[in-house]
């Protein structure tokens, strides 16, 4: 086997890039009760959950402080796995908390649920690192297929449990213990981190600023994931109209999880080799279509046609996952591969912080949306223009498709190399003259 084609999947860095995906799929053990925390204990509007919930993603929004935290400051000689550690930690306490003082108030577990998501941002951008650091171009696809392979795989296992455990203990939360050990963290004096600090984010800025390859793609990747969601009204319109149970509910979240890892299977073994313009293209305009398949739903056609409401929604539910996460694959390849040299963390964080921002923003403007049109959970009424309205979000971007140019990606980091090093050995002396 030649060199290019053998990629290593068992060396120690896999085996904790697996582990931080895999505990970051299992963390959504809880999305299903705190959403029903939400709308049965705190008793709050659609609109006002996708609020509350958007407010809890807003660290993931801020990934490129992180990443350059990550980047810039080793604790105890370690830039990477004592992060781990340490938010794993942080992570645990929070739902420890969250268990048993954030049912009590809306506001306190918005606070708890915010702190929980930093630690777990936290490890996600050294997982994503480390994945980022052993992807040569050639690797990318496969690297990025098994890290998110290991998420979808926590993913499945979580969903799977998380209705049949709403059930069984529907008042008390659902915790979940990273298992990490607790460590002391090497302290500094103040102003040397801000001065290493304002060099990295320089730096960081200058690489993003003077790449074409780089800015436009994250301009085109920000208008891509700035769609209106529909997710917090749909939770309602399953729960009060359909009136599906908790278990189904969780059923519904394993078929998602299930057309995820199919994704991947697919994706890894026949289509990562394919131009990104061409599956990214295709995989958009079916996705538009089958997003135009919840309308028979929330009109009630289905019935008409004789089709029951959860067969429906099971079917529908995997072909949008599947379909989306094809669409959504490409993009995380290809960011995987525009990294520079040496600041993996801080730039693959930033480009999945641009998603995390779009997202943010479609669904803030969702929620707007749901609010001025009156969509609520007394009137679903107009429910169907709104799906329609979202719908067509998703291929208003595609005429500038042609600003990712994926071929350029191995001539842009030739030429950045040597000026990488460049960049290093004058950050060095100035660190030495002072």
């Amino acid at each position: 086997m030649s060199p290019k084609n053998n990629i290593p999947l068992f060396n120690l860095t896999q085996i904790i890039v697996g582990i931080v995906a895999f505990s970051q799929g299992v963390q959504h053990l809880a999305d299903l009760s705190i959403q029903y925390l939400y709308k049965d204990d705190f008793h709050v509007s659609p609109s006002r959950m996708g609020v509350y919930i958007g407010l809890s993603q807003l660290p993931w929004i801020i990934k490129p402080i992180w990443g350059i935290i990550c980047d810039s400051f080793p604790i105890l000689g370690s830039k990477r796995k004592a992060y781990i550690v340490f938010c794993g930690f942080l992570s645990f306490i929070g739902w420890q908390l969250m268990a048993y003082t954030g049912v009590d108030n809306v506001y306190l577990a918005v606070a708890l649920l915010i702190m929980i998501s930093s630690s777990v941002c936290i490890c996600n951008v050294v997982g994503e690192a480390l994945m980022v650091e052993q992807c040569a171009n050639d690797h990318a696809a496969n690297n990025v297929s098994v890290f998110f392979g290991f998420k979808a795989a926590g993913g499945l296992i979580s969903a799977y449990f998380s209705g049949m455990l709403l059930i069984i203990s529907y008042q008390q939360f659902v915790s979940i213990n990273n298992g990490y050990t607790f460590f002391k963290i090497k302290r500094d004096s103040i102003n040397p981190i801000i001065i290493k600090y304002k060099r990295s984010f320089e730096y960081f800025l200058d690489i993003l600023f003077q790449s074409q390859n780089l800015l436009r793609p994250v301009l085109l990747i920000l208008a891509f994931m700035m769609v209106p969601s529909s997710s917090s009204i749909m939770f309602y319109f399953y729960t009060e109209v359909l009136h599906f149970t908790p278990k189904f509910m969780g059923y519904l979240k394993f078929i998602s999880c299930l057309g995820t890892l199919l994704a991947i299977l697919l994706y890894r073994n026949f289509l990562k080799d394919v131009e990104f313009k061409k599956i990214f293209l295709t995989t958009t305009i079916s996705f538009f279509f089958c997003y135009l398949s919840t309308i028979p739903l929330v009109t009630r056609m289905n019935v008409q046609w004789g089709i029951d409401d959860r067969f429906f929604c099971l079917g529908d539910s995997v072909i949008l996952q599947f379909i989306g996460e094809l669409n959504l694959l490409p993009i995380l390849v290809y960011a995987c591969k525009i990294c520079p040299k040496n600041i993996e963390a801080t730039m693959y964080a930033m480009l999945m912080a641009t998603m995390n921002l779009g997202t943010f923003a479609g669904g803030q403007l969702g929620n707007l949306i749901l609010y001025e049109m009156g969509i609520n959970q007394q009137d679903y009424s107009k429910l169907y223009i709104f799906i329609a309205l979202s719908s067509i979000f998703f291929i208003l971007p595609l005429p500038w498709i042609h600003l990712i140019n994926d071929k350029a990606i191995s001539n842009q980091k030739e030429q950045e190399s040597p000026q990488i090093y460049d960049i290093e050995e004058q950050q060095k002396l100035i660190a030495d003259a002072e």
